[in-house]
């Protein structure tokens, strides 16, 4: 660990703190401050305390961490949502995954890391304040070198037909876009979908009846994570709770008839 580098703090109660290492810099904390210089002789898995007694462990940020703290232009997609979804995916190093919308850039994240250095994502955005949002976030934690940013509506992009692996859509009205994602998926690939109301599933799922689309619905669920506080011999779940964040809505394209 060295000056440039994000640095997660965590104190006894298991609150976290993240920021950048800087030369000369410090951790302002109520009972006390720790001197960035500190942190880094410490190094991951060390510790540090507070001049008033405060203990610390030292630690490279997680994925998941950086992500619920990073600097958000849009509402982010929950590290938790965005793991299932590459398992919906069905995700694997080198494949080529579509991406729309880039949002802040969370799920671009988790897509680029499921497909490896060798694998590339295309990731489409109306608004440009957003991407470029999405795209600070990627490069102030790990820049793997396979993204590709597209300011465009995907709605009324041309993709190359036969493609794609996959496509990830976190989008108000997905099945907008579905006439121009189709034909660049490739057939037996899924289509996921994050939605955050069931009314938008259900529109989905008529539409694609209705303009006849080649997709069988696999399966909508939510993803729901219960925490448990353990200070034996007391164990009981957390007062506060992550519950329903969005519906993730699994494709699967097949042949036209």
């Amino acid at each position: 660990m060295d000056f440039g580098d994000l640095a997660l703090l965590q104190d006894r109660q298991g609150r976290t703190y993240l920021f950048r290492l800087q030369e000369g810099g410090a951790f302002h904390y109520h009972r006390g401050l720790i001197r960035h210089e500190d942190l880094r002789a410490a190094g991951p898995g060390g510790k540090v305390v507070t001049p008033h007694g405060e203990v610390f462990t030292v630690h490279r940020p997680s994925l998941e961490d950086y992500v619920l703290k990073m600097p958000r232009a849009t509402t982010p997609t929950y590290p938790k949502d965005a793991i299932t979804l590459c398992l919906l995916l069905d995700l694997a190093p080198g494949m080529r995954v579509l991406e729309a919308g880039s949002g802040s850039g969370g799920l671009t994240l988790f897509l680029a890391r499921a497909v490896g250095p060798t694998g590339q994502v295309y990731s489409y955005e109306a608004r440009a304040k957003h991407q470029a949002q999405a795209r600070r976030n990627l490069e102030a934690y790990e820049n793997w070198g396979n993204v590709v940013w597209t300011l465009a509506d995907l709605a009324e992009s041309e993709l190359p037909p036969g493609f794609f692996d996959a496509v990830a859509l976190d989008m108000m009205e997905p099945w907008k876009a579905l006439p121009a994602i189709t034909p660049a998926l490739k057939p037996d690939r899924f289509l996921a979908c994050y939605l955050p109301n069931l009314t938008q599933v259900i529109t989905l799922l008529q539409a694609i009846e209705t303009e006849q689309l080649p997709y069988l619905h696999e399966r909508t669920l939510e993803v729901l994570h219960r925490e448990w506080d353990l200070r034996p011999p007391v164990a009981h779940p957390r007062f506060q709770q992550v519950g329903h964040t969005a519906f993730l809505v699994q494709l699967r394209r097949i042949h036209t008839s």
